[in-house]
């Protein structure tokens, strides 16, 4: 047995180099190793090259072409996806020592894109290159030395790959296939699991390929586009079904969905490299958008460019129209252009119409509040400069055109439909500035109580960054914070004492708070953090939330140590919940509201169902015990919107 083993670790398992940041050709024999850095290029750019060429001339070698290749890169990643164009940069200079990008329009160079042989991925790691292919026992690839031990030693027998044909010869260099001869190149079903080459040639004054100052790209192996979303449990609010909510209920969806420009390897190291770039994260954000299918989607971290590019046009084929607000910040430099992020919020034009638009811009409102409560100049200039920070709140007033209101108390739109506030934020992030997390939630508040309309519906989604503990939390719930808070504590300038005591007169309360009797468990979760920051707000006193979607457990969100991941696109969770308006207000019938004013409190169900948690009465619901699904399925179907009703809901009818 020991003879054996060394013997297949030493001849019969092909191990690959360790460039190219450990990928690997795997085959019986291995040939060269995929390359994410640029190789300096010589007589090879006239192996496949133009029938007048003379590779291995003297005079071809010792002439100069105008220009040279002084750097080539694949911008971000090394695992190019199936119909994202492969992102790269290409720096050329020119006789004169000129340096300058070239996007594809210089005339003395051309370009040419390979696709090389099969590298299959590792069998515990479908998302990893293998650079380890056992021919002796189980005829598996594996990405490592652990696994493939673990392979060797515990993979049933029954999961074992086909052994290869005696007489099958695998050459240790396969050919290379041309698929472009252009700059760009978008990656096709037939590119998956191989790895592309991409050749930069300069040009010699008559047009000849020159075997000087050329550079060529090898890249990780093509992965195909995002399967479908995942599918997410459905957690109702209990109660018995009425057939009328059918056309009544919307859908509401939030969500951080990390900008690229945070999305770094310092600051997710634990993230594989191709699986953190943005060629491959849109694409499962937009699946997981489309699966759900909300009537309103709120976004945090969208970037001004992938909202132009990538958001607008996108969702507008499913029948959104989105409204941008970037944070008031300096835009960044970022991959070869300065831009910025904020939040985007999406409606579904066929249930809504955008009645009126308005920006919480808390640094300008910081301006004006600070100078009333600060004591003196001095204070309140220290105070401003702590709290400006350009964070920013998109708030939208949305009337409903399906829903016509019943009521001369309810809040109405020009063409008779319930109006709705949808408001949008992302509050500050920085864990050792409670003070301003709190005074940001202030302002919001303040800005809430002075809108147009009476008794209008609120919804306010977004990234909070703060927890179920924190004092924004407990500002938002309980209409005030206690003065002896731990977030109190810290308070540089002075100016949480001079608001208290904080207080708020609008009942508000959290979707998932209401169906489930807590928050979810986690809605960011790294290597650093793992908790809840992000919450779905509302009145409920106009709207009752009929259910809302489960959020993942920690063994699923760690599969590959945090988020994102190579399934998962964002460092946070994206939540769900489905509302319906009360058709009738709390002071229309006093009996009716005597009876079941506690429910409608807490987002109770509409009538005679009852309320949430805290409404007077024990949801059925709560911790899992009847939330689970119909028969226990709990998944929804392939194309399906990603809700399913829970307990005694049939369901199709969420």
């Amino acid at each position: 047995r020991p003879e054996h083993t060394a013997r297949v670790s030493a001849t019969s398992v092909a191990l690959a180099g360790s460039s190219g940041g450990g990928a690997g050709l795997c085959g019986l024999r291995h040939g060269p190793i995929p390359q994410t850095m640029a190789a300096p290029q010589r007589s090879r750019s006239n192996s496949q090259g133009s029938s007048g060429s003379r590779s291995g001339s003297r005079s071809d070698e010792e002439e100069e072409p105008p220009v040279t290749v002084m750097r080539a890169e694949l911008v971000r990643g090394h695992r190019p996806v199936v119909v994202s164009e492969v992102p790269v940069y290409v720096a050329l200079r020119d006789k004169d020592g000129r340096f300058f990008e070239d996007k594809g329009s210089c005339p003395s160079v051309r370009y040419r894109w390979l696709r090389g042989p099969v590298i299959k991925p590792c069998f515990f790691h479908p998302h990893k290159m293998s650079v380890i292919r056992d021919v002796a026992k189980t005829f598996q690839c594996y990405c490592s030395k652990e696994c493939f031990l673990r392979g060797w030693h515990n993979l049933p027998q029954h999961m074992w790959g086909t052994k290869p044909d005696e007489n099958e010869v695998e050459e240790p260099i396969a050919e290379w296939v041309e698929v472009a001869s252009t700059r760009s190149y978008c990656p096709s079903q037939q590119d998956i699991d191989r790895p592309l080459r991409f050749d930069i040639i300069p040009l010699l004054k008559d047009g000849r390929d020159s075997v000087n100052g050329g550079m060529t790209i090898t890249t990780g192996t093509v992965i195909p586009t995002p399967k479908e979303a995942r599918t997410r449990r459905m957690i109702s609010n209990g109660g018995t079904f009425n057939a009328e909510w059918l056309s009544k209920q919307f859908k509401v969806m939030n969500w951080n969905v990390l900008a690229d420009l945070y999305a770094t390897e310092s600051v997710y190291p634990y993230c594989e490299k191709w699986a953190l770039s943005w060629t491959w994260r849109k694409h499962l954000i937009l699946k997981e958008l489309k699966s759900m299918a909300a009537d309103i989607i709120t976004l945090q971290e969208v970037q001004k460019d992938a909202y132009d590019d990538w958001f607008r046009p996108q969702l507008a084929e499913a029948g959104y129209e989105g409204i941008f607000q970037q944070k008031k910040r300096e835009p960044i430099f970022h991959r070869g252009k300065y831009t910025a992020e904020g939040c985007a919020t999406f409606y579904k034009t066929t249930r809504f119409k955008r009645v009126d638009k308005h920006v919480v811009d808390y640094d300008k409102l910081s301006a004006t509040e600070v100078r009333c409560v600060m004591p003196d100049a001095a204070s309140a200039e220290r105070g401003l400069q702590r709290l400006s920070k350009g964070n920013i709140a998109l708030a939208i007033i949305l009337e409903d055109q399906h829903i016509k209101t019943s009521h001369q108390s309810q809040a109405t739109g020009p063409n008779g439909g319930h109006v709705l506030c949808v408001v949008n934020t992302h509050i500050l992030c920085d864990p050792g500035s409670a003070d301003v997390k709190l005074w940001q939630a202030y302002l919001l508040l303040q800005t809430l109580k002075q809108m147009p309309i009476n008794n209008m519906p609120l919804l306010i989604c977004g990234d909070f960054n703060s927890t179920p503990e924190s004092a924004v939390y407990e500002y938002l719930r309980r209409g005030s914070v206690r003065a002896d808070h731990d977030d109190l504590r810290n308070d540089p300038c002075g100016l949480m004492k001079q608001l208290l005591p904080l207080r708020h007169s609008l009942p508000m309360a959290t979707a998932y708070e209401t169906c489930n009797g807590r928050e979810a468990q986690y809605t960011n979760y790294t290597e650093d953090f793992k908790g809840t920051l992000d919450y779905i707000w509302f009145s409920p006193d106009a709207l009752a939330v009929l259910a809302i979607s489960q959020v993942d457990d920690e063994p699923q969100l760690a599969q590959e140590t945090a988020l994102p991941s190579s399934t998962r696109p964002s460092d946070h969770v994206s939540l769900v919940a489905t509302f319906m308006f009360h058709d009738a207000p709390p002071e229309s019938n006093e009996a009716q509201q005597n009876q079941a004013s506690a429910g409608a409190r807490s987002g109770g169900l509409p009538g005679s169902l009852g309320g949430g948690m805290g409404g007077g009465g024990q949801n059925p619901y709560h911790m899992g015990g009847n939330n689970q699904m119909v028969n226990g399925g709990g998944h929804t179907a392939p194309g399906s919107d990603g809700l399913y009703m829970a307990g005694v809901y049939a369901a199709q009818y969420l």
